[in-house]
């Protein structure tokens, strides 16, 4: 701002001393003022040029922070969203906004809007001296700057709603893209890559015609807005002119007025021609406040730390539902002791997954309790309580880092030693002799030196490591083979001893051994209890779906046995 002012104060003397000049030096004769005079005006470009340069070097500065200081603020804010959010927003779409829309934030602290922000100083600056020189050019200038505003509003408006469209748009574009490339060895793998492409090639069609209307109404405003700025310049000096014939101006304030009538309309001018990048600007902190101001995590929530977390989980009376009038869990009543084992069962969308985000607060039940240990989980300090769980998903996650990395990523205070035995006891422990580097060495973006089982069973090491108090399985072993899965329950057997444990499982054969089984269908428990009580019954949906597994599984094996 000092640096601004300097600017400013320096660029107000030359019209001033071109005015003392011409009524002066050269009307009156007075001679004696002019070396000063002209030393002033030689010392303006230097001064002019110092204090700009001081000031391009600190915007140049000050954008660059505050790109950094908008995308950390961005990156943490998106891990403290609320999962609903998060399920409603593509991938794509954040990226976007953490990279094409911080860089339009930032491209507005440049030298075309320092030169903006100087000369917007400049023409409030000429504004109180041209009423000072002649208030009937200043109402003429002023009716000039109504139009102009006119104009103005009426083209940002619709130049703002087509940039709207451009960058959701950007956003499809930008999600189908990356979602494609992760998924690259698939489109390759049934020869769609030319599909792809041209799927690729109209989508950025799409966004080109939205682009080039974009472009359009900047091309008119910039035309219009030019015509007035021109316009109203000639009409100052015609009118000025006619003033000093007339003898109530000097030829010197004819002239100051004329270029101070120039300080106020440039902006005008230069206003129309970055309308683009101040309208790309507004929108993408349209979107950036959106995303701050995004309903927030459970994570965030203060509240009470038990002593200890035993584990004893209870259902109350519970309904959820993801959208309006689709109940997802109706008057759903569970109770789960300390160091039990709870099987999941039934068909997909009967709501298992959905007790498994009720139970880590991602989402929070419309009616009923969740209780941990007697303490209704919506009084837990969460961050402290999500601590205390570990859950092993049915799409294993593994970071583009190290093995120790993702096998410690629960538990940064983790030796080398624990880490090593946690892979060893997940029939890892190949891993640590692939590479020099041992647990170490990197496992590339996805995890892409790994097989999808070793994958899956790093993803247990991560969470037998971290010594939860309650683990939750999500179909943990559904990507390994017979072999692999018999050595994994051996090992989940001892890990899961003494601490409560949540399974959501389709292969009935890797829960027999599980205290409880809860059998589920659209939103309800239809049967509950362990595999000998629940295979009694000779109705059961559990004994149906338990026979016919087995029977597919036999029929399988016998098929390729025969082959």
């Amino acid at each position: 701002m000092l640096a601004l002012t300097g600017v400013t104060l320096v660029g107000i003397a030359p019209p001033l001393i071109l005015a003392i000049v011409v009524d002066h030096v050269i009307a009156l004769g007075r001679y004696e003022l002019l070396p000063p005079l002209m030393l002033m005006l030689l010392a303006v470009p230097w001064l002019d040029g110092a204090l700009r340069a001081v000031g391009n070097h600190l915007v140049t500065l000050l954008g660059q922070r505050l790109a950094l200081d908008i995308r950390l603020a961005l990156y943490r804010q998106v891990h403290k969203l609320s999962s609903k959010f998060m399920h409603n927003t593509t991938t794509g779409a954040l990226m976007e906004r953490l990279r094409g829309d911080v860089e339009q934030v930032q491209s507005v602290m440049s030298q075309q809007m320092l030169n903006l922000l100087v000369q917007l100083i400049c023409g409030l600056v000429a504004v109180a001296i041209i009423v000072t020189l002649s208030a009937k050019l200043a109402v003429l200038i002023l009716c000039a700057v109504v139009l102009y505003v006119a104009v103005y509003k009426w083209f940002v408006r619709r130049i703002r709603t087509i940039q709207r469209r451009y960058r959701r748009k950007m956003d499809l574009l930008s999600g189908h893209a990356q979602e494609r490339l992760a998924g690259s060895i698939v489109v390759k793998s049934y020869g769609n890559e030319r599909a792809e492409s041209r799927r690729f090639v109209r989508s950025n069609f799409l966004a080109e015609r939205v682009y080039h209307r974009f472009r359009l109404y900047n091309i008119y405003y910039g035309l219009t807005s030019s015509a007035i700025a021109w316009s109203t310049y000639l009409m100052v000096l015609l009118t000025g002119t006619w003033f000093t014939i007339h003898g109530e101006m000097t030829y010197g304030g004819v002239l100051a007025v004329t270029a101070y009538t120039w300080w106020l309309l440039n902006p005008a001018i230069q206003l129309a021609e970055l309308s683009n990048q101040l309208q790309q600007v507004r929108v993408s902190m349209d979107r950036i406040f959106a995303l701050m101001n995004g309903e927030m995590d459970a994570v965030e929530q203060k509240g009470v730390r038990l002593p200890e977390l035993r584990g004893e989980v209870a259902f109350e009376n519970v309904c959820f539902e993801y959208e309006t009038d689709k109940p997802v869990l109706r008057h759903l009543n569970l109770s789960v002791r300390p160091g039990q084992t709870v099987a999941l069962v039934g068909h997909t969308g009967c709501g298992k997954s959905t007790i498994v985000n009720l139970l880590y607060r991602f989402y929070e039940a419309q009616s009923g309790r969740v209780l941990i240990d007697g303490q209704d989980v919506t009084t837990l300090d969460t961050r402290w309580y999500r601590s205390r769980l570990a859950l092993v998903p049915q799409d294993p996650i593994v970071f583009d880092t190290t093995i120790a990395a993702n096998v410690a990523y629960g538990r940064s205070d983790a030796t080398d030693d624990q880490i090593e035995r946690a892979l060893r006891t997940v029939e890892l422990g190949h891993l640590m002799d692939r590479s020099p580097l041992g647990i170490h060495a990197d496992l590339g973006e996805h995890g892409l030196r790994l097989s999808v089982g070793e994958k899956q069973r790093l993803c247990i090491a991560r969470a037998i490591l971290a010594d939860p108090s309650i683990l939750i399985l999500d179909e943990a072993t559904s990507s390994l083979d017979t072999q692999s899965e018999t050595l994994i329950h051996l090992a989940l057997k001892r890990v899961m001893a003494n601490r409560t444990c949540f399974v959501v499982a389709h292969r009935l054969s890797t829960i027999v051994n599980a205290d409880l089984i809860v059998v589920m269908d659209q939103g309800r428990i239809i049967e509950m209890g362990n595999h000998n009580q629940l295979m009694r019954r000779l109705d059961g949906r559990y004994r149906h779906l338990f026979v016919t597994q087995m029977a597919s599984g036999a029929a399988g094996r016998r098929k390729v046995a025969t082959a």
